[in-house]
């Protein structure tokens, strides 16, 4: 509970609120907010006080049940069931045996988490309000509580899910060995397998190659459920990293296919974007590979712009924001945020921003049909909420996705001539340290590392986008 308090305090301290002794929030303001910024900043300050408050009364309701659970034990040594000081006497008891009393037969319980469907900041407020004994306790026996809880610190996030990937493997072994014994159909053998084969997948890419963990990734989710399986798997520590991107990839993607690719990728965005800090006295980087939803397959549908529902894109656009909500709740300060969005995922990347709150510094999509889910061309880049300026367009040549999907409007305006979206480019070129950056050509070479270690143009504009450094980036002509 005292964590819980001291990291609320510091989390009002460093945003310029107070915290009143009736538990009020008090905004303090920030001074010389540009025009252009304010109703941003204003929105941005609104979730900050629902975060303090939700915290604010995580500590209340955890304060209830530790006076709970006192109360029963001193019931206990009111009934005269008191260990007693010397083990020996029962009329003579102390303090100490009244403790002795309380942990035999009383001890104090571990508040429950928040509703399913709780605000990441409720979870965040939660978790805080632990003790570290007690956060260790339910990572060991309710990894499920916690694995996959946006606002939840992502080492400890991590941990359980790691717990949770053996869990559900010998879950599913058990399940597959019962199916073949008792002739199930193949549909459900084949649900039951590509499961199996996610969880290996997800161990993969956790580990090293002599089996030892990769220290420098961290499991933020793993999901079972559904029609296929999910996942999220950051490159770096996401709780301290001074500049943290999530990327979410598009149609066709797998957690038993090709996230093996994309996190690979966002390894080399991260160390790009590393060495560019670098120059300018250092950073440090996290990116995060997100599929946390069901992206289509041209299996799906018939044609390529029917491939992308308003169901899946819509879900994952929510379940997106909680996702980015999470990770600021769960830090006492924000850091740089940049949200990544290809192909697919740059429509539910789109959505998760429409929702605000998300902490969204910059936005860069690539391969992109289109960044809404309706029909029309009157949305801009100011609808995703993000400040101005800082929404960011690259298309390649020869990629249709985003050169003639972006016209049947079926995905809102184009991103090549959306309002406030500016463009970057995917041709050749030079940095501005005269290195020379390569093409990219088709759907998927946007994050591409040469052969050779060096970058396309369109990782580099990534990178520096993600680093903070957008004066690096290279314009489209």
């Amino acid at each position: 509970m005292q964590n819980g308090v001291k990291e609320a305090e510091a989390i009002a301290a460093s945003n310029h609120f107070t915290i009143a002794g009736d538990g009020a929030i008090v905004d303090n303001g920030v001074p010389d907010v540009p025009e252009d910024q304010r109703e941003l900043v204003a929105e941005e300050r609104g979730r900050i006080a629902e975060e303090l408050k939700d915290r604010v009364e995580e500590v209340l309701r955890q304060a209830t049940n530790v006076d709970e659970d006192l109360c029963a034990v001193l019931d206990l040594i009111q009934a005269g069931q008191v260990i007693d000081a010397t083990a020996n006497d029962n009329e003579h008891t102390s303090l100490a045996a009244a403790g002795n009393s309380g942990a035999a037969m009383a001890a104090p319980s571990i508040m429950p988490p928040p509703a399913v469907d709780a605000d990441p900041s409720m979870n965040a407020a939660w978790w805080a309000a632990l003790s570290d004994k007690e956060r260790q306790q339910l990572i060991a026996q309710h990894p499920d509580w916690v694995g996959n809880r946006d606002g939840i610190k992502a080492a400890d996030r991590s941990k359980a899910n790691l717990s949770l990937v053996e869990q559900e493997k010998r879950s599913f072994t058990a399940e597959l060995d019962r199916l073949r014994r008792n002739g199930g159909g193949s549909s459900e053998i084949a649900r039951v397998e590509e499961r199996l084969k996610a969880l290996d997948a997800i161990s993969g890419m956790m580990h090293n190659p002599d089996g030892s963990l990769n220290p420098n990734r961290q499991l933020m989710s793993v999901d079972m459920t559904g029609d296929h399986p999910k996942a999220a798997i950051a490159n770096g520590d996401v709780d301290t990293a001074q500049h943290v991107t999530v990327f979410t990839p598009g149609m066709n993607s797998t957690v038993d296919g090709n996230m093996h690719g994309y996190v690979d990728d966002m390894d080399g965005v991260q160390r790009s974007a590393e060495r560019m800090l670098a120059t300018q006295g250092g950073g440090t980087v996290a990116t995060v590979t997100w599929i946390g939803y069901e992206p289509s397959s041209f299996d799906d549908k018939g044609s390529l712009a029917g491939l992308i529902t308003s169901e899946n894109a819509n879900i994952g656009g929510d379940k997106l924001a909680k996702f980015d909500q999470g990770i600021n709740a769960a830090r006492p300060t924000d850091p740089h945020f940049t949200a990544l969005g290809h192909s697919q995922g740059s429509i539910v990347t789109g959505i998760s921003l429409t929702h605000g709150g998300t902490g969204v510094d910059d936005a860069v999509v690539f391969g992109s049909p289109g960044v809404a889910d309706h029909f029309g061309i009157d949305n801009t880049a100011h609808d995703l909420k993000v400040p101005g300026g800082h929404a960011y367009n690259i298309r390649a040549d020869g990629d249709p996705v985003a050169q003639w999907v972006p016209e049947t409007w079926r995905y809102g305006a184009a991103p090549y001539a959306m309002d406030g979206m500016t463009q970057l480019s995917a041709g050749a070129a030079t940095g501005s340290d005269g290195t020379p950056l390569a093409a990219s050509y088709g759907h998927s070479e946007y994050t591409r590392t040469l052969p050779d270690g060096s970058d396309t143009t369109s990782k580099h504009n990534i990178a520096a986008i993600v680093a903070g450094m957008p004066q690096l980036a290279i314009p489209a002509r």
